[in-house]
């Protein structure tokens, strides 16, 4: 692929903005606007943007991208061209420095017969929180904490309870712990018992859940940024 674009512009996370803004274009190709409210994307740490990013199936690395930059009012219009046609959905996701997609907002397929691709996606939480709650805990975690009314350990990971009952709040399980310590991944026992095997004692180690290591960079990552939800 050529890279028809590379700027790289410092943005600190006190001006509301991501990181380096980074744009990948590739050759002609299919074109894309992706318009959106968005809220909480000043939240993300340093090393990850939000983007417009086309993927190929099966594959978590864009192959093309282009930062999306929300204006004062949230409002973001991004046009992303030259998408090859080897892209099969496009996405207003969260990319980290690999442009490994850590988090999906919203989503568009590419269609053989259309060269221009519309997607508008209303309001969105572009927020690392909102990632964490939907490609970790919503797909891993809530069956045994809150799904069918049931919380282990009386932890309920549900959308709307589950940073209510993490962040700064003591485990029952490590008495004396948070189960989020802002700022400090390495005491905080949720990313203790996810990255090691330090829950293989409490009759289910849960080390064997996440284990994408850009998943888990994204927990320590918005642990150490603060833990803001």
């Amino acid at each position: 692929m050529v890279l028809a674009a590379l700027s790289a512009i410092a943005w600190g996370c006190d001006e509301g903005r991501i990181y380096d803004d980074y744009e990948f274009e590739g050759p002609e190709g299919l074109v894309a606007r992706v318009t959106a409210t968005v809220t909480g994307a000043d939240q993300w740490p340093e090393g990850y943007a939000l983007a417009v990013a086309g993927f190929a199936d099966g594959s978590e690395y864009a192959l093309i991208s282009k930062n999306a930059e929300a204006g004062p009012d949230g409002s973001c219009d991004v046009v992303l061209t030259g998408i090859p046609r080897e892209v099969t959905s496009v996405e207003l996701c969260a990319i980290d420095r690999l442009r490994r997609r850590v988090g999906t907002f919203a989503k568009a397929e590419c269609s053989e017969k259309a060269d221009t691709i519309r997607l508008s996606a209303g309001n969105v939480d572009a927020s690392p929180a909102a990632a964490i709650q939907t490609e970790i805990f919503n797909t891993t975690c809530t069956q045994c904490h809150g799904g069918a009314n049931f919380a282990a350990a009386r932890l309920d990971l549900t959308s709307g309870n589950a940073f209510a009952d993490l962040v700064g709040v003591e485990s029952v399980k490590e008495p004396g712990r948070m189960r989020v310590e802002p700022g400090h991944s390495s005491s905080s026992v949720l990313y203790r018992i996810l990255s090691t095997d330090e829950s293989a004692g409490w009759n289910y180690d849960h080390s064997v859940e996440v284990v994408a290591s850009e998943k888990l960079d994204l927990i320590k990552n918005w642990i150490d940024a603060g833990a803001k939800y």
